[in-house]
């Protein structure tokens, strides 16, 4: 600032004297109009000096050498109106010493301003030298900085992480969770919007979280992490941690490969200390585990006055976690009707049953709560939860997540009317290693589980065993053991489908029907399902899956486990139908797994695709007729898969290299025809 005081002076100072000397000397106000256009060039100097004196206080001696060459192109353009006033004069028939004392003049002034600016460019403060990053900055640069690390993370997983591959953003481990959320979400939005590989809506994974209470800022281990991502059908996990270092920050980000334990790669960090990790650790939360808190046995009391709440205090003090209760009392009814009356937001509550139980249908719904998680499970012993009469045990409704856990046995009945369990918008079920749904005869499409718009059903273990659809119908009623409906999702982990039936004629889903919706497996087993096995057209589809597409898109995706042993008319393995609706797709993608020994009495011992369908087979095996215990066999054609538009068929094994494309016809796209 002391150079701008010295050197803006001298400026205005040169430029004053040159004006006057021109007026005084300009032979006799000849050239009026030429003072005009010197006070104009003057005019214009000031400001045009003002930047070149900033650039040069801001690049120094370098700023000073630019500024001399743009200087001297503009000392050039400002002789101009010298010159063409010297032709006026001319014209004027003003002598040839009058024409050379008035360019003398201009060329003066001209020289005059250079020479001041020249000084305040040499008086001008020194360029500052680097210092050591203060302990926060602005907001803005502290945001430029953390959001440009992720960006480089982005970048990073982008170049490592194969394109098309299903990626699991799991958690960034830090002390405060605010922070953790901050970089998921950047990480998300990036990935969502370079389109370089296909990202897991979070809202399955918050199911997967709410279940094992797990937070985007805990730790969680690699084994745990391979867990989820294969629950939910994915090729990649992301996790990492951010930590403070001094006066720093580093930030680690890793990439998983779930089928191999891989690690594809790891991407490291330092950020300086920014103003945004300070406000995302100053106005958030510490990261903590949530104490469990445990009713007080009172037997005297109902279990109303049982349950103890987390206390308001210790509440605040880790806000983080989400507070687990224990409910205790009599019955499960019981305590399912003091939940009705006491839920609150954000918070676990866990039932353990002590004896079996005779219920009748209950609908799990809290208009005055959200974000519930109930954990249902046994006290060691298999407990058997049955109905009275025909209805639904569980309707889980918006902002509740239903767990079954190791022990627990929903049994139902023959002659039922609906499903054993009914996941609605945004509700969420897990079935854990352990829980079984057994045994119900419904009228009504899904013998066993019922998954509608919005809701998500989460299947790790044990067993869907012995139900019945007996429900028909052209466009697809069926699912004797899950029934996925439109906009509904469906992901298995683990655990076995078997022995369900999709008994009317025209049925499909002897094990899984999935119309207009989504349905991922990674793993576990589809087996010994049933659609009616007859000769006749449009009759018993899908012995094991059934994908149809009604009024919107349906997809199922296999990234794991087996399809082995269904019987159907066609498609006894899986079986997908389009639809003529545009903006509507029908999709079977393979990478991995196994379809083996399904039985069609027509066509599609394997797979059938019927009509509007995309199938692409990258992996896994499906076999053909070979003549051993795993072949896939159909009365007519394709005993490994067949197209019925345009007809294809391959009746030879498809092993892991084989790629097969719906799209592509002959040997390039996996064909034998």
């Amino acid at each position: 600032m002391g150079s701008l005081v010295i050197g803006l002076p001298v400026i205005i100072a040169t430029l004053a004297i040159g004006i006057i000397d021109l007026s005084a000397k300009s032979m006799k106000g000849h050239f009026k109009n030429h003072h005009i256009g010197i006070l104009t060039i003057m005019a214009m100097m000031v400001p045009v000096s003002s930047i070149i004196w900033t650039l040069t206080l801001a690049n120094g001696l370098w700023g000073f050498i630019g500024y001399l060459l743009l200087f001297g192109t503009i000392s050039a353009i400002f002789a101009l109106p010298g010159l063409i006033m010297a032709i006026i004069a001319k014209k004027k028939n003003s002598t040839v010493i009058v024409r050379r004392i008035f360019m003398k003049k201009t060329v003066y002034v001209v020289f005059a301003v250079i020479l001041a600016l020249a000084f305040t460019a040499c008086a001008s403060d020194p360029a500052p030298v680097s210092a050591p990053a203060p302990a926060s900055v602005t907001p803005a640069s502290g945001l430029d900085a953390l959001s440009m690390a992720i960006r480089g993370v982005s970048d990073y997983l982008n170049d490592t992480i194969p394109g098309g591959s299903m990626v699991v953003f799991m958690n960034v481990q830090s002390d405060f969770e605010q922070l953790s959320d901050f970089i998921i979400d950047e990480l998300l939005a990036n990935a969502v919007n370079d389109r370089v590989f296909t990202v897991v809506d979070r809202r399955q994974l918050d199911v997967i979280r709410a279940e094992q209470n797990l937070q985007l800022s805990g730790e969680v281990d690699d084994e745990t992490a391979l867990s989820v991502g294969r629950f939910l059908g994915a090729q990649m996990i992301v996790s990492g941690r951010i930590a403070s270092l001094g006066g720093h920050y580093r930030l680690t980000i890793r990439a998983l490969e779930v089928e191999t334990a891989r690690l594809q790669g790891q991407y490291n960090q330092n950020i300086g200390t920014v103003a945004t990790i300070g406000a995302l650790m100053g106005g958030g939360t510490r990261a903590a585990q949530a104490p469990v808190q445990r009713a007080a046995q009172a037997p005297a009391q109902p279990p109303a006055q049982q349950a103890v709440q987390v206390p308001a205090q210790q509440a605040a003090q880790a806000p983080a976690a989400r507070p687990v209760v224990v409910i205790e009392g009599e019955t499960l009814a019981e305590r399912l009707e003091w939940l009705q009356a006491n839920a609150t937001n954000d918070t676990v509550y866990s039932i353990v049953l002590t004896a079996d139980e005779s219920i009748i249908p209950q609908t799990l719904a809290f208009p005055r709560a959200r974000n519930i998680t109930i954990n249902l499970r046994g006290d060691g012993t298999e407990r058997v939860i049955s109905l009275p009469g025909s209805g639904t045990i569980f309707t889980v409704e918006a902002g509740v997540t239903l767990t079954l856990g190791n022990g627990v046995t929903l049994q139902g009945r023959a002659g039922n009317i609906a499903s054993l369990v009914v996941v609605n918008a945004r509700g969420g079920v897990i079935m854990n290693d352990g829980a079984r749904i057994i045994g119900n005869t419904s009228s009504g499409s899904g013998g066993g589980v019922t998954v509608n718009e919005h809701g998500t059903f989460a299947m790790l273990g044990r067993e869907i065993y012995g139900n019945t659809s007996a429900r028909g119908g052209t466009w697809g009623e069926g699912g004797g053991g899950v029934f996925v409906n439109r906009g509904g999702r469906f992901a298995m982990a683990g655990g076995i489908i078997h022995n369900n039936t999709a008994s009317a004629s025209n049925g499909r889903g002897g094990g899984v029907l999935v119309r207009d919706a989504e349905f991922r497996m990674g793993g576990g087993e589809i087996s010994g399902n049933t659609a009616p096995s007859t000769v006749s057209f449009n009759n018993g589809m899908g012995g094991g899956v059934a994908v149809v597409s009604w009024n919107a898109s349906a997809s199922f995706s296999m990234n794991g486990g087996e399809i082995f042993g269904n019987t159907a008319s066609d498609g006894a393995g899986v079986f997908v139908n389009g639809t003529n609706i545009r903006t509507a797709t029908t999709t079977f993608t393979m990478t991995d797994g196994e379809i083996s020994g399904n039985t069609a009495s027509r066509n599609g011992g394997g797979v059938y695709l019927r009509l509007q369908t995309t199938f692409t087979k990258t992996g896994g095996i499906i076999h053909g007729m070979v003549g051993t215990a795993n072949d896939n066999r159909a009365r007519d054609s394709g005993h490994a898969v067949i197209s019925f538009s345009p007809r294809r068929y391959r009746n030879t094994t498809a092993g892991p290299s084989v790629r097969m494309n719906s799209a592509t016809a002959g040997a390039a796209g996996g064909w034998e025809n």
